[in-house]
């Protein structure tokens, strides 16, 4: 695929320069490529051993040694070493590298909105709060079973939150099974371990047994966190206060701390490295990381291939799919797309409910009538015990079926006693001389939208307190949460706000003088969910399903640093959920095969719907987290997800194994759940878009429909698709769903496949439109080499009027894809015989100044420029003098690239003046590089370069007279004066430039002065 029409170019100083091997980008705006740092693999310890050595002696400095199973090798900083060409030599004279990368640095991407509010509490039990430096330890309950939902007075545990109870971690909880022994940890920002829910304290004993802090800030061996996020992970992993109402998913886990971002949450990519191996080295039995590279979407980078080698050893390993969802689809965070590793994307609640459950009961009625109310936050201390119910509206003269729609707008902040004073006449309960307290120990029940006039609901509240009140339970047809703070009605323990239909059967029944007493018994579990607004979207461009799971991590209770409490959203806090439930299933189930678990979650998990619509695999992988189904799954799948790939590389069956652990024989009916299937692209027909539902599903084919599989044996049903009938092949339709596995014995099963209409090879990788081409054909006047050669004849060459000078010159195209391998090959349009060197000794002066004569014999002019066709080598049926600094790149994700140049193609060598062309190249995704055809090719406009060397006043550019040429009198003056002219003269008197290690460097795009600024 050729297009003629490209590149930009600009004349520039405009962005600002960096190392040319930084050119190799990261993730959008949240990274960058951290300068002056090279990872650097190697095939064993003895060649890591002489690399740093080698390092060292070129007065480098060693950031990290890797001395691993899984990955052997350094991380450096080069000083010395300026170029990218400087830095290939430099490796390529060292044994045993297996590979290099630039260390991109990142920063943590931004999540949802923080509502940071240390004064908030989730549900509080009474209890005693532990002492810090003590490792606190979660209680259950196994010996009193009773409905989930259900809390009463005399259970001292901490009540599960909504994100617990809508994936059954609290099932889990309640059969004693806390985490309890297993090691975990988290690679983030450190922890706040003073933390009352996170222990108090650090190293052995603790809660934060060990751990190691590699942000080159602080001490190394203190990982205490001073920028948040680490905090909220381990929290939401394994925090647990009493007291304070928190509990995490696995409470009795230890925690492993590996801080790898500064206090900006700033870091790189070496440092991650860093410290996933050493939580390997330190025997973590799980590992969780919420921060990586977005969008990188490939398995073959050195992050994510560590956490998948970590998990090949038999760890578990957890990562978020990334949270930049307008990015469309193909769009997975780094280390998530790791083979293996279990990706995470966020779910919140389907829809906003009334949070909690309660009961109330009505005169002798003996069956309590359950309800549901929402609290307020940090002021939610509703408890299980039962209080008389008191209807203040009566007290102001209203009557429970009095018609409000008339009735004042509630304000949204009011100072209570001021209205109360100058506003609101009526003052119930106030004899004059003081307020009675007879609505002590009694739940305050007022409709918020109250028509008397001058007493607003504010009122109402206040008087309330004011009579001795703690909790106000409001009720209005349309329940919101009222805006009721800690300084405004002092005293308040709890408010919360119902529906109409209950406010009124309560004031009702007291107008009748019936008796009525309310309490609390827990939160409504809510059972299904939509994919959070920020959630991003897979799968990697190969195909595999990511996704793994999906989990709640949208408004969920987080630890603070500083020791508070509050919400927070993001994939970052699903992943460590899903972290905490693999631990406990190791502990249910005695192991912690990564292969295992993985399919566990997916096969049990349950798929979510949108508008009655199956949302695709790319989204949520196996569903939402079912915890207890997935540690108690008696039929376990294999494998746990099938990937058909597309169309050109399709797989034409997957066999199935089905094994059936359980003690008696099972019959199972296999049908096709069949997902939303989306295009790729949309309304852009090369970039991908967050994904156009379109109604055809792919046509799954099961070898059996039922099969009948005895205790203990194991069967295989084969598994065949064909692409969705109908639809645009390049447009590539992703199709997905899941084969539904129900099971006689109650089992249900789920397991997810996905595949792709139309080939991804043929679709374009680079986009072919023009951008920013006003300059095209222009010529552009370089700065002058800082070292090296200074090509061109030093005496002159005509340039345009119009000509753009600067120091370099920008180049810019578009990845609309990934692509396996990048190259950006510079093109000369003018080539030439390399001329024969000059015999200076037998020349002689005079004979060189007649060379000299000759050769400026008429002034040169650009278009007789010419590169010496030594140093052009040929790539895939393109002639090339090397590439553009930092190129080739390999697994590049996709982004708008923007590249300076200053001339260079090989270290200390710049092209010659003249007329040329860029030419990038772009491998397809599933391309092969052999093959020329699966090279996507887009070319630049022609343009022109010359040095500022070149360009002299026309005066000086005349030619030599031999008439009146002195000649040298005396041996040294003449030795002299070859020597000068030697040395403005190196394209005729050096040696033929393009020896096969210049062109190997050319190739590799090595050349200092270019900017990636991606």
């Amino acid at each position: 695929m050729v297009c003629s029409s490209w590149l930009a170019f600009l004349a520039l100083g405009l962005i600002r320069a960096s190392p040319a091997w930084a050119a190799e980008n990261g993730i959008e705006s949240t990274t960058k490529v951290a300068a002056d740092a090279l990872i650097i693999e190697c095939e064993n310890s003895e060649a890591r051993e002489s690399v740093a050595k080698a390092v060292e002696a070129s007065g480098g400095t060693l950031r990290h040694v890797y001395n691993s199973n899984y990955f052997n090798g350094v991380s450096a900083v080069l000083p010395k070493l300026t170029t990218v060409g400087d830095r290939k030599a430099f490796l390529k004279n060292l044994k045993g590298v297996r590979a290099s990368w630039p260390a991109q640095s990142i920063t943590q991407a931004p999540e949802a909105t923080t509502q940071n509010q240390p004064e908030d509490k989730p549900d509080v039990p009474e209890g005693e709060k532990e002492k810090p430096g003590k490792k606190p330890e979660a209680t259950s309950k196994t010996a009193k079973r009773r409905h989930p939902l259900s809390r009463r007075a005399d259970d001292d545990r901490v009540e599960s939150p909504w994100n617990h109870l809508m994936t059954h971690v609290d099932k889990l909880h309640e059969e004693g099974y806390l985490g309890s022994g297993i090691k975990i940890a988290t690679v983030d920002t450190g922890v706040d371990y003073k933390h009352p829910a996170l222990g108090g304290c650090f190293g052995p004993g603790c809660k934060v047994a060990t751990g190691e802090n590699f942000s080159n800030e602080g001490d190394k061996k203190d990982p205490i966190d001073c920028s948040g996020h680490g905090t909220i992970v381990a929290g939401i992993l394994a925090g647990y206060n009493k007291a304070d109402g928190f509990v995490g998913a696995a409470p009795n886990a230890t925690i492993m701390a590996y801080r790898v971002l500064n206090c900006q949450a700033e870091g790189s990519e070496d440092d991650m490295i860093a410290g996933w191996l050493k939580a390997k080295e330190d025997g973590a039995q799980i590992i969780i990381s919420s921060i990586g590279l977005q969008g990188e979407n490939w398995a073959q980078r050195p992050l994510a291939m560590v956490a998948a080698r970590i998990v090949a050893s038999g760890v578990p390993c957890v990562a978020g799919l990334g949270n930049i969802r307008d990015n469309g689809l193909f769009y997975a965070m780094n280390p998530s797309t790791g083979r293996g590793v279990t990706s995470v994307n966020s779910f919140s609640r389907a829809y906003v409910a009334l949070e909690q459950r309660g009961e109330y009961s009505i005169g002798n009625r003996s069956e309590p009538v359950d309800f549901t109310f929402e609290p307020r936050r940090g002021l939610d201390d509703w408890d299980g015990e039962w209080r008389p119910v008191h209807d203040v509206d009566a007290d102001f003269g209203d009557k429970p079926d009095d018609d409000l729609s008339r009735g004042k707008e509630v304000p949204t902040r009011i100072d209570f006693w001021a209205e109360l004073e100058e506003n609101c006449k009526l003052s119930p309960g106030n004899s004059g001389t003081g307020f009675a307290q007879d609505l002590v120990g009694h739940i305050a029940l007022i409709r918020q939208t109250p028509e008397t006039k001058d007493c607003h609901y504010y009122d109402r509240v206040q008087n309330a307190v004011a009579r001795g009140a703690a909790h106000i339970l409001a009720w209005q047809d349309d329940p919101v949460v009222v805006d009721i703070r800690p300084q405004d009605a002092n005293g308040v323990r709890a408010v919360g706000i119902t529906g109409a239909d209950v406010g009124r059967a309560m004031a009702r029944a007291l107008a009748s003088g019936q008796p009525v007493t309310a309490r609390k018994i827990g939160r409504v579990r809510i059972e299904t969910g939509r994919i959070a607004k920020l959630s991003a979207n897979g799968p990697t461009w190969e195909l595999d399903i990511k996704p793994t799971i999906g989990a709640p991590g949208q408004d969920v209770p987080v630890t603070k640093r500083g020791g508070g409490y509050g919400f927070d959203s993001g994939s970052s806090f699903a992943g460590p959920l899903v972290a905490g439930v693999l631990a406990l299933m190791a502990e249910v189930r005695g192991t912690f095969d990564p292969a295992l678990l993985n399919s566990l979650i997916m096969s049990t998990a349950e798929p979510q719907s949108d508008d009655g619509r199956p949302i695709t695999v790319a989204q949520q992988g196996g569903g939402l987290l079912r915890a207890w189904e997935a540690a108690h799954a008696t039929t376990l799948v294999e494998p746990g997800a099938l990937t058909f790939n597309d169309t050109d590389n399709r797989v034409d069956s997957i066999a199935l194994r089905i094994n059936n652990t359980a003690k008696t024989e099972v019959t199972y009916q296999l049908a096709n759940l069949a997902a939303t299937t989306l295009y790729t692209f949309g309304r852009d027909p090369i970039r991908p878009g967050a994904g156009e539902a379109v109604a055809p599903p792919a046509d799954i084919k099961l070898s059996q429909a039922s099969i009948t599989i005895g205790a203990g044996q194991s069967a295989t049903v084969d598994v065949s698709a064909i692409d969705p009938s109908g639809l645009d092949p390049k447009r590539l339709p992703l199709w997905s769903g899941w084969v539904s596995i129900q099971g006689s014995d109650g089992t249900n099963l789920t397991v997810p496949y996905l595949g792709l209409g139309g080939s991804l090879r043929s679709a374009a990788v680079l986009d072919p439109a023009s951008h920013l081409t006003s300059l095209a054909g222009s010529e552009f006047i370089l700065g002058d080499p800082p070292e090296g050669q200074k090509p061109g004849p030093s005496k002159g060459i005509t340039s345009s009027p119009d000509a753009i000078r600067g120091r370099t010159m920008s180049t810019s195209f578009e990845l609309v894809l990934g692509s396996p391998q990048v190259r950006v090959d510079i093109v000369p349009l003018d080539m030439c015989p390399t001329p024969a060197p000059v015999n200076t000794a037998s020349v002689g002066a005079r004979g060189l100044a007649s060379f000299a004569r000759r050769a400026n014999a008429t002034e040169p002019d650009l278009s007789q420029a010419c590169v010496p066709d030594s140093i052009v080598t040929e790539f895939a049926g393109v002639k090339s003098i090397g590439q553009l600094p930092g190129y080739p790149q390999h697994y590049a994700r996709r982004r708008r690239v923007h590249v300076d140049w200053s001339g260079a193609f090989a270290p200390g060598q710049y092209a010659p003046p003249g007329r040329y062309k860029l030419v990038a190249r772009a491998l397809s995704i599933m391309g092969d590089a052999a093959n020329e055809t699966h090279w996507q090719t887009v070319e630049s406009p022609v343009f022109s370069i010359l040095y500022k060397h070149n360009v002299k006043p026309a005066q000086e550019n005349q030619p030599v007279d031999e008439d009146n040429w002195r000649p040298p009198q005396t041996p040294e003056e003449e030795a002299a004066y070859l020597a000068n002219y030697i040395a403005q003269h190196p394209e005729i008197f050096a040696p033929a430039a393009g020896t096969e290690d210049a062109a190997a460097a050319g190739g590799a795009g090595d050349a200092p002065a270019a900017h990636d600024s991606s």
